[in-house]
């Protein structure tokens, strides 16, 4: 099986985005934050070598699916099916994996994330580790890989919190995988977040944050 990277992503509609920094910005200036950091993790991901693209999209109707289309028309797309960002996860893991292995998942709240480390997760999952995870500063995740289906990493687990790195290790060791972690990197949750971003990474979304430094 050929090794395939998936991004995670919402169609950046005002009012469903990056809520918390819609607070302080308004809906409008954080949809095209979004949007910005959506088209960030795309050329990110294209330029990972070797691999397949795959884009997992909500919302999963048919103008969610017209707008990946066009956004991105080299990746295949998968609707997020699910009540629960686990159930969404785990769906789209299992379809990939039934045709490609390892599966590499990022989501589009690290734009500046450098490539190296999407090719060292692969690296490891070709070797000998059974699950790759980046682990966030948050407490989150920004990547996640795997080289078989592994349902226990998406099962008890408090999504949106900072637990959620914490207790994908504790189901990993209770299945006895072998776990690899890649250093913490930050992602944009918040506005303070924004003065985090890293060159060369992200230029449409570390531009927005100039434009808006000087506003």
């Amino acid at each position: 099986m050929s090794p395939c990277l998936v991004v995670i992503a919402k169609q950046p509609e005002s009012g469903k985005v990056k809520t918390r920094i819609a607070a302080a910005l308004g809906d409008d200036r954080a949809a095209e934050l979004y949007r910005c950091a959506l088209h960030d993790t795309l050329a990110l991901a294209r330029s990972v070598d070797g691999v397949a693209y795959a884009l997992s999209y909500a919302p999963p109707t048919a103008d969610g699916r017209c707008y990946f289309e066009g956004v991105a028309p080299e990746f295949t797309l998968i609707p997020q099916q699910g009540t629960i960002f686990g159930e969404r996860l785990s769906g789209t893991f299992s379809r990939l994996l039934l045709e490609y292995s390892p599966v590499v998942l990022i989501g589009s709240d690290s734009p500046d994330l450098p490539t190296e480390l999407i090719d060292r997760a692969f690296s490891l999952l070709a070797t000998n580790a059974d699950v790759v995870l980046g682990p966030a500063d948050d407490g989150g995740y920004y990547l996640l890989g795997m080289r078989a289906m592994q349902p226990a990493l998406f099962e008890r687990i408090d999504w949106s919190t900072e637990v959620v790195t914490s207790q994908t290790r504790q189901r990993a060791a209770a299945a006895k995988l072998h776990v690899v972690d890649l250093p913490t990197w930050h992602d944009l949750d918040t506005v303070d977040d924004l003065q985090a971003l890293q060159a060369p990474g992200a230029p449409l979304t570390r531009a927005f944050v100039a434009a808006l430094n000087e506003s």
